[in-house]
């Protein structure tokens, strides 16, 4: 909420009938090619999710990649409602059969450390970017804090059968079939290869709104400045009504001086919450309530 105030404070000071024609530049006519690209990249962005989904579960159960790309977005829809989209595995295993639904809950979560380590790496890469400009002391404790995030990340992912070895033991989970559940290291590396990959396709999108928006300045400090924001903005928990507030926010405090306003700023982080996230979505929510799902025992799919 916080986050919320704050960025309405700063458009409502910054408000003028100038700015407020600037934002409709944004939808010039190169501009909106720019928009429509980075729109038709979201079919890119989700389509690496949904092979790196229907590869990593292949293990537990084979799922046709439409029945994939079905449980990634009604995952993204869950997850949409609560903080940190921790509910997003809810979604994603609806698909399977309730006997998998445990080993398919437990590759989600590998899948996001996966792709937050490459989040992690890409924005130390980016906090070098713009290590002279950072005071040094805050810039000391923030790199040793996401380093020791990505190193307990690393162990996590190394040691993980022995892991879930021992999640197994434990009162909770004993009750659920995690039986032949095992990552092999050659599978880590493709997930982590596609997480990569992935991660380029929408730092890319990013890129596009940012140029729209007649973001201008060093290619080397708005990179770093993308990456930064994409750290930031997987590590703050945030829920649906507020999440274009923290995104506005945080896109505004970084790319402030880079040649563009606050509203066009704003509507560029608006703009990439409707693409990547409110589009996948409302489609998600159609095929959850064109699907009868439940999760009991009998669930026929």
């Amino acid at each position: 909420m916080a986050c919320l105030a704050l960025i309405v404070q700063r458009l409502y000071q910054s408000y003028s009938a100038e700015n407020l024609n600037s934002v409709k530049e944004i939808f010039n006519f190169y501009n909106s090619l720019l928009i429509l690209l980075t729109v038709l990249l979201l079919f890119l962005n989700w389509g690496i999710e949904v092979f790196k989904w229907q590869l990593f579960t292949k293990p537990v159960e084979i799922i046709s990649f439409k029945k994939a790309w079905q449980s990634v977005w009604m995952g993204v829809c869950i997850g949409n409602l609560t903080p940190g989209r921790l509910g997003e595995f809810a979604g994603r295993v609806l698909f399977f059969k309730p006997e998998h639904r445990a080993k398919a809950t437990t590759l989600h979560f590998v899948s996001g450390i996966v792709q937050l380590v490459v989040t992690i790496i890409m924005g130390c890469g980016g906090l070098l970017c713009f290590s002279s400009m950072i005071n040094e002391s805050y810039f000391a404790t923030i790199l040793i804090a996401e380093g020791l995030l990505l190193l307990v990340f690393t162990v996590l992912l190394w040691r993980v059968n022995k892991i879930i070895v021992w999640l197994r033991k434990t009162n909770f989970l004993k009750k659920y079939d995690f039986t032949h559940l095992e990552i092999e290291r050659p599978m880590l590396l493709k997930m982590l290869f596609l997480s990569t990959l992935r991660y380029i396709v929408f730092a890319f999108q990013f890129y596009l709104l940012l140029a729209a928006c007649g973001v201008q300045g060093n290619l080397y400090h708005i990179a770093g400045a993308i990456t930064i924001t994409y750290l930031l903005l997987s590590t703050i928990p945030m829920i649906s009504f507020i999440e274009v507030a923290i995104r506005a926010f945080v896109v505004v405090l970084l790319f402030g001086g880079l040649g563009s306003n606050d509203w066009k700023l704003s509507v560029a982080a608006t703009l990439l919450w409707l693409i990547n996230i409110v589009i996948p979505s409302v489609v998600g929510y159609v095929f959850l309530v064109r699907n009868k799902f439940t999760f009991g025992k009998k669930q026929k799919i």
